[in-house]
């Protein structure tokens, strides 16, 4: 194997394997139309590959559990009639991620939001078929996101209403009380959400966009629903949607974006029905979804062949920079990361037509620095950099920190990654709240380390990440501090482990030695990075995650174990 494996057709690369959102999007638009995947069974086996001892399930094998990927693996099992095991351990997973003021969050410790608080509420009673626990307190939290124009926020005095807020929020009400009475004023609800609706007939996400998009659309649909209601314009509505559908095939996400998608087609097929209409081709439809089906199992959001990530991408770029064949604004792989950074939302898209997350981006405007393409006066060949900064600030959340995409609870890597797009850009930190901010990396502070979240657990890369976002806001003193509490994580076969004494990993080795360069400190001498790097290198630029896993884990792990190798200066890259 080699990296060349991971290239797709449209000049990308992808990271091996079925992708969870859309193997999720996939099995749930085939039982709306009453068919199933090619191979139930390999997707189902697919899904529980994801789950983890704790009775969560991840996003990919390997990483911990969130309520995101739990809702879509649980949910998706149980479209395709298989078991769900272990269901107490599940449930009380579960319940351990309810924040005290009746919010769920996405992993145990963090603060709550909307969107883990959907996931939960319909996981406990769709799959689990038990009550939401707290009921009281979840009352009292989903009634406190109503803002004062009448939509919902991301959480409790959010600072800008959403339709997809408006949709989490009122399919968790829902799903925790039934036809019970919303604690909203509904009719302003109702009026919010109607007044996103464009006179092309298709919705926005806010009062920003200007463009419709099936997610949008479909989001605003449901959520309309759920309050009793329809869109006041029902039939260009329905007429908006069906033309989204391409000739003998699938739908695209947007009026000028070329390719269907299967998120796309599970946006289109469930707001059809609900407005109580049809698929206008249902048959190819089901073709394309099939056509997304992989031999293993489960689906990618198109063909295989041509289905690039950002991640996988920029991987492949970084790893060429740390050679002998430097990359170039020209190449496929640098064109096709400046193509994800669509017109509809301000950051890099994980894939095009879904959404822009900051991990992605960080990736993409690293990898492109590379090339030589980066920054505001160099739009033809970078990225918007004033687009990406305007998306950054409306991106942070109350409490200082970040989250992955919009309106998802604050957590140290898209904190930090927030800061580090911003230098690459040659943006001051001070675009955003620097207060609020070091107030987040405060609250996830344990003794000499920091906290993925704030309630979380101390790790190697949780500490150096809070070590550079200090140093990136002008906290010196504070950042060398947390530097030198990264001593304990070295580890006696080479690297840096997640905890003290703990087995070494890649990723807490880069973010290690990553902080050292940035805060301009020597390398350790008992660190031994290059003896750890024999220990998970398995092939010509593959790498293993750690040394207890000798198979190549793809190019992620790649990029990662190539630049510690070889670059003499490693780009700020996070997971």
């Amino acid at each position: 194997m080699t990296l060349d494996t991971f290239r797709t057709t449209d000049g990308g690369a992808r990271q091996g394997g079925a992708d969870l959102w859309c193997t999720y999007a996939a099995v749930r638009t085939l039982t709306w139309l009453g068919r199933a995947p090619a191979d139930p069974a390999a997707t189902a086996r697919a899904l529980l590959d994801c789950r983890n001892a704790d009775g969560g399930f991840a996003w990919q094998k390997g990483l911990p559990s969130d309520v995101w990927a739990t809702y879509y693996c649980t949910q998706a099992l149980r479209d395709l009639g298989a078991e769900i095991p272990e269901q107490d351990e599940l449930a009380a997973w579960l319940t351990a991620t309810q924040h005290g003021s009746g919010g769920f969050a996405m992993t145990e410790g963090q603060r709550p939001d909307v969107w883990a608080t959907y996931y939960a509420t319909r996981t406990f009673r769709e799959v689990l078929a038990r009550p939401v626990p707290g009921a009281a307190e979840l009352r009292d939290w989903l009634g406190a996101l109503q803002r004062p124009e009448g939509g919902l926020g991301w959480y409790p005095a959010s600072a800008e209403s959403d339709v997809r807020a408006c949709y989490y929020g009122a399919m968790a009400w829902r799903a925790a009380f039934s036809r019970e009475r919303t604690p909203w004023r509904e009719p302003d609800l109702v009026d919010w959400l109607g007044a996103r609706q464009t006179d092309r007939g298709g919705f926005v996400f806010d009062e920003h966009a200007e463009e419709p998009c099936l997610w949008a659309t479909f989001r605003a649909v449901r959520a309309l629903d759920a309050l009793g209601a329809k869109p006041a314009r029902t039939e260009d509505c329905a007429r908006w949607i069906t033309a989204r559908q391409l000739p003998g095939t699938g739908f695209t996400r947007w009026d000028a974006y070329p390719d269907p998608d299967v998120w796309a087609a599970f946006s289109a097929v469930g707001a059809l029905q609900t407005l109580g209409g049809d698929v206008p081709d249902a048959a190819a439809v089901e073709t394309f979804l099939h056509d997304c089906e992989l031999p293993q199992g489960g689906f990618t959001y198109r063909g295989a062949e041509g289905a690039g990530d950002s991640l996988a991408t920029a991987s492949l770029l970084l790893v060429r920079s740390a050679g002998d064949d430097a990359p170039s604004p020209a190449d496929q792989e640098a064109q096709w990361l400046r193509a994800a950074h669509l017109p509809y939302e301000g950051g890099v898209m994980y894939m095009p037509g879904r959404g822009a997350e900051i991990r992605c981006t960080l990736w993409a405007v690293s990898a492109l620095a590379t090339t030589g393409s980066r920054g505001p006066d160099d739009a033809a060949d970078g990225l918007d950099a004033d687009r990406l900064t305007e998306w950054l600030r409306r991106l942070q959340n109350r409490d200082g920190g970040f989250g992955y995409w919009h309106g998802r609870a604050s957590d140290m890597v898209a904190t930090v990654s927030a800061l580090e797009i911003l230098r690459q850009l040659d943006r001051p930190a001070e675009v955003l709240d620097t207060a609020a901010l070091r107030a987040f990396l405060d609250a996830c502070r344990d003794g000499s380390g920091h906290r993925h979240v704030p309630e979380g657990r101390v790790t190697c890369a949780s500490t150096a990440q809070a070590a550079r976002a200090l140093h990136l806001i002008g906290e010196r003193e504070a950042a060398r501090e947390r530097l030198e509490a990264l001593a304990p994580y070295a580890s006696r076969l080479g690297g840096y482990a997640a905890t003290p004494r703990g087995v070494p990993d890649l990723v807490s080795t880069y973010q290690a030695v990553l902080t050292r360069q940035t805060l301009g400190a020597p390398p350790r001498a008992d660190d031994d990075v290059p003896r750890f790097l024999d220990k998970v290198r398995v092939g010509t630029d593959l790498y293993a995650w750690s040394p207890l896993g000798r198979r190549p884990a793809g190019p992620l792990a790649a990029a990662l174990g190539t630049l510690l190798h070889r670059a003499p200066a490693l780009p700020p890259l996070n997971l």
